[in-house]
C-alpha cells in the first residue's frame, strides 16, 4: 500500500475470506488515492498513464470477489475465496502478482506465507489440468 496507509486485521488467522477482504481494502484505498492524485494534479502528466493503468490493473485482481464475501454459506464461503484466490493468482501478471503479495503484506503478518501457498495451489492445479487455460 502507498504513502503509508495500512489495512490490518487485529488477531485471527489468515483466512481466504480474510485474504479477499484484504485485498478489497487495500486495492479500494489505492484506487481511491491515486484517483484522487490525478484528479488533483498530484500525478505528472507523463505519469498519468502509469496510474489509470495500476487502477485498471487493481480493478481486474478484485473485480470479482465482492461476491465471494456475500456467499451463502452452503456454497462454502471459504473454499470459494481460496479457489477464487488461487485462479486469479494464476491468471495474473507479475506486476499484479507483486501488487498482491504488497496488499497481503499490508493486511498483517498472518498473510505472509499467502502469496506461496497461493503459487504451491496453481501448480498443483497446474499439474492436474495440463492443458489448463491460464491468461498472462
Amino acid at each position: 500500500m502507498r504513502r503509508g496507509a495500512e489495512v490490518r486485521f487485529i488477531g485471527g488467522r489468515a483466512t481466504a475470506v480474510r485474504a479477499v477482504a484484504a485485498l478489497l481494502g487495500v486495492g479500494a484505498l489505492e484506487v481511491r488515492a491515486l484517483a484522487s492524485d490525478l484528479r488533483q494534479g498530484a500525478i505528472a502528466a507523463y505519469e498519468v498513464d502509469d496510474a489509470v493503468a495500476r487502477m485498471q490493473m487493481i480493478a481486474e485482481v478484485t473485480h470479482d470477489f465482492p461476491l465471494l464475501l456475500v456467499r451463502p454459506r452452503l456454497l462454502g464461503r471459504e473454499r470459494g475465496a481460496r479457489e477464487a484466490l488461487v485462479w486469479r493468482w494464476g491468471v495474473s501478471t507479475d506486476a499484479a502478482r507483486e501488487w498482491i503479495e504488497d496488499a497481503l503484506a499490508d493486511a498483517g503478518p498472518q498473510f505472509r506465507r499467502y502469496p506461496a501457498m497461493l503459487e504451491r495451489e496453481h501448480q498443483r492445479w497446474m499439474a492436474k489440468n495440463p492443458r489448463g487455460r491460464v491468461l498472462q
